[in-house]
């Protein structure tokens, strides 16, 4: 049953669908939503949420986009904060920050499994490339070329940031448990995450093996 529907401006109502899609994918995962389950959630017909999205698989795609635009604030908000090196402390707090957001962590895992951006592939370049910028605008404003690194170095840092990160957020529990350690321990994921962060910043500064 639909829920107690009211006048909403498109803006608004495009806003509370995108938040609706994305408690239910947090909770259920995107496999156990639909266009008409989120439809009831906020209370519109399904005629509406297609008029705005089309798709279930477009709807989340804008779910992603908007969540990943979020990300990628936080890293330029810490960039302006740090206002010096090492930036790849402030990157990887960044990356574990997000995630620690198990419903964004979710959603990419399955983004990436269903291939759902083979649609718009530039896009899907373009986030990573706007990431990329935001971290170099952040570098750029305390290191300007050619004191600071290249874009090509900038490039490579978040690849390893992200390799490390993600990596570690998605298999920590059972990796850490295989070496007998307790994946609830307070300060494991800190001790890994200050290594990477040393890794990354002596990488960022120059130094290479």
């Amino acid at each position: 049953m639909v829920a107690g529907r009211r006048r909403r401006t498109p803006e608004q109502a495009r806003t509370e669908i995108l938040d609706a899609a994305t408690d239910l994918i947090a909770r259920h995962g995107p496999d156990g939503v639909g266009l008409r389950r989120v439809a009831e959630a906020v209370g519109v017909t399904h005629g509406l949420v297609t008029h705005y999205f089309g798709t279930y698989r477009a709807l989340v795609r804008a779910v992603l986009e908007r969540e990943n635009e979020r990300k990628r604030q936080l890293v330029r908000e810490r960039m302006r904060v740090d206002g010096s090196v090492p930036y790849a402390d402030g990157m990887t707090r960044v990356l574990f920050e997000i995630l620690g957001d198990e419903r964004y962590v979710r959603l990419w895992t399955w983004s990436q499994l269903h291939d759902w951006d083979v649609e718009k592939a530039p896009d899907s370049a373009t986030d990573l490339s706007r990431l990329v910028d935001a971290i170099e605008e952040g570098v750029r404003t305390v290191l300007p070329e050619p004191e600071g690194p290249d874009r090509a170095r900038i490039e490579m840092v978040v690849l390893l940031a992200m390799s490390g990160a993600y990596g570690y957020a998605l298999g920590r529990r059972y990796w850490l448990t295989d070496l007998g350690h307790d994946p609830e321990e307070p300060g494991r994921d800190d001790a890994y995450r200050t290594a990477l962060s040393s890794v990354l910043a002596a990488h960022l500064g120059g130094l290479t093996p």
